[in-house]
């Protein structure tokens, strides 16, 4: 049995795609803007090692959090109640609460990892929400371009096509 075949496969793929993309960002700017921080300078921050780290646990965060928490369908939820019939629309504020929560959930655990031994809570929080304004606005952007290229290779990888299967019995 392929891991990768059917819905969900369809699903991990769309999940691992848009990961490996936002969590190469993430790590990049989070190793970034703390490499800058004055003091940082000549510290060994944004390093290959460094982001190896970094991609590694944010990736496997945002793998846990896309696998078990369904932020595209609680979006796609909000546009049924809202009436959003347009589907530019639609996808626009799916793609926010799929931001929202995946942007916020990676992007937090991966601070406390990272900082909670040392700096407490306080300083945990402090250098979460440095970074965070900047990856919520950029994390939703990438996913809006991204996702429906993610859906596409996800179905030609999966041979499943949401788009095109059946509607659930209710």
């Amino acid at each position: 049995m392929n891991p990768l075949k059917g819905p969900g496969g369809y699903g991990r793929v769309v999940n691992g795609i848009m990961n490996i993309v936002m969590c190469a960002i993430l790590s990049i700017y989070v190793l970034w803007t703390v490499q800058n921080i004055p003091g940082n300078e000549a510290l060994p921050i944004l390093t290959p090692l460094g982001f190896a780290v970094s991609f590694v646990t944010s990736f496997c965060v945002g793998e846990f959090i896309g696998d078990h928490i369904p932020a595209l369908a609680w979006g796609q939820k909000l546009t049924a109640v809202l009436h959003v019939k347009n589907k530019i629309g639609a996808h626009f504020i799916s793609v926010f609460i799929l931001a929202l929560v995946m942007i916020t959930s990676i992007s937090y655990i991966c601070t406390w990892i990272n900082n909670v031994q040392t700096t407490g809570w306080d300083g945990t929080f402090a250098a979460w929400i440095m970074v965070y304004p900047f990856l919520l606005g950029s994390g939703y952007v990438v996913e809006l371009i991204m996702l429906p290229l993610a859906m596409k290779a996800a179905a030609a990888i999966s041979g499943f096509d949401p788009a095109a299967a059946p509607a659930p019995e209710a």
